[in-house]
């Protein structure tokens, strides 16, 4: 059994929650800092908030409905909460600690989130995230950055062939009122499309009564995907929805113009499950993952229920599903550049420290030749090294191979 496979079997542990051993949380550890090093680029910094929020705030955000949360009490008896989302205190912070900046604000975060898992169904009840946050920037123009910034960064980590699909918010809620949509079936409506039940939001539209292309295109609109043709459909049928469609047509433009246009597509059954987003909403797909590695959108309500109004857009990156999709990119074979040195906790002190100081990992072994080589074989290093007579030998356990040289300081800088 291999160290991945054991992290995903806790024992012990509430449910929706695990253990990550060290080879995972290095390669975890990378993606996090790949990704913060593509959003620096962008001038985006990284914040930190608290993992304790008041369930009251957290709540306002939802327009008081109840958040999905762990709850707890404090010696005041104030609601806390472990934080269920990332997006939302993050905007808290924003719209407290830096309300009266007048220019755009870039932020970025790693951090986890904690969500009780729905009933009957399996999911991650503690999930790692990167993300980003602009806020203070409306429009198709700061909807591009970010999308664009998304499409940069999964492919930082070594990510290829990943699919971003795009949908709207303001398409959709366009094309109700459009149709006079309104009230309890609007509501019924948005209800269905937000448990993405595509069989109950047809059955909703068939009760409207609505004839004729209208009728067609809204019992469609969910599982409408593809490319700008679809905008044009939806005008033509939908005049009210024109200015909505123009803006998601710039958006793609702009999107293209930044070269992620390989990566877009239209899906307009993409809807977020919190209720604050406003406009475009997005996920990230990856081959060997059935869920979204990243998902946001646009939420321009959400900053003044704590303060101060401001359009904001971002997105957050599932650390832990990225990593599953990559495990083929990584291969099984992959060692972690590092040297086992048998010896290394008595007879061979200055040799390791001759080592580490030229930049490389020296893991001190006992037990000789066979002792480093099975501590290099179990935690994944790719050297194990040894003193060989006069000279030292090295085993590269990845290609199969054994170098032999007099001064192990100088054998080991010039490996790959």
């Amino acid at each position: 059994m291999t160290e991945r496979e054991r992290s995903s079997q806790p024992a012990g542990l509430p449910g929706g929650v695990r253990d990550v051993l060290p080879v995972e949380a290095a390669e975890l550890r990378q993606l996090e800092e790949a990704l913060g090093e593509c959003y620096g680029r962008r001038g985006y910094r990284e914040v930190m908030t608290p993992v304790l929020e008041l369930a009251e705030v957290m709540d306002r955000a939802q327009e008081g409905e109840p958040t999905p949360a762990f709850r707890m009490f404090d010696d005041h008896g104030r609601v806390l909460v472990l934080r269920p989302d990332l997006t939302i205190p993050v905007s808290r912070l924003i719209a407290t600690r830096m309300g009266e900046r007048e220019s755009p604000v870039r932020v970025s975060y790693v951090a986890r989130a904690f969500r009780p898992p729905p009933p009957g169904r399996p999911r991650a009840a503690e999930q790692r995230q990167s993300g980003v946050e602009l806020v203070g920037l409306g429009g198709p123009d700061a909807d591009a950055e970010v999308i664009s910034l998304l499409a940069e960064a999964l492919r930082a980590t070594g990510l290829r062939g990943a699919r971003i699909a795009i949908g709207d918010v303001a398409v959709t809620e366009a094309v109700l009122a459009a149709l006079d949509v309104a009230g309890a079936p609007a509501a019924r409506l948005r209800s269905a499309i937000g448990m993405r039940n595509f069989v109950a939001w047809r059955r909703g539209v068939t009760a409207l009564g609505i004839a004729g292309e209208e009728g067609s295109l809204l019992a469609d609109l969910p599982s409408m995907r593809g490319e700008e043709e679809l905008l044009s459909r939806i005008r033509e049928v939908v005049p009210g929805a024109a200015d909505a469609c123009d803006r998601l047509v710039r958006l793609l433009e702009l999107v293209r113009a930044q070269g992620a246009a390989d990566a877009v597509t239209i899906d307009f059954g993409v809807l977020r499950d919190w209720p604050y987003y406003s406009g475009v909403v997005f996920e990230a797909y990856a081959d060997g993952v059935g869920e979204p590695v990243a998902m946001g959108g646009r939420y321009d309500d959400l900053a003044g229920r704590f303060g101060r109004p401001r359009p904001a857009v971002g997105f957050a990156v599932g650390l832990e599903l990225l990593h599953r999709a990559l495990a083929d990119v990584r291969g099984a074979g992959a060692r972690l550049r590092g040297v086992v040195l048998a010896g290394a906790l008595d007879t061979e002190i200055e040799t390791a420290a001759a080592i580490r100081a030229s930049g490389w990992r020296v893991i001190a072994a006992t037990g000789g030749q066979a002792g480093a080589e099975r501590l290099a074989d179990e935690d994944g290093w790719r050297y194990a090294a040894w003193r060989d007579g006069s000279g030292y030998s090295v085993s590269d356990r990845e290609q199969g191979e054994l170098i032999r040289g007099g001064r192990l300081e100088e054998v080991v800088p010039s490996l790959g």
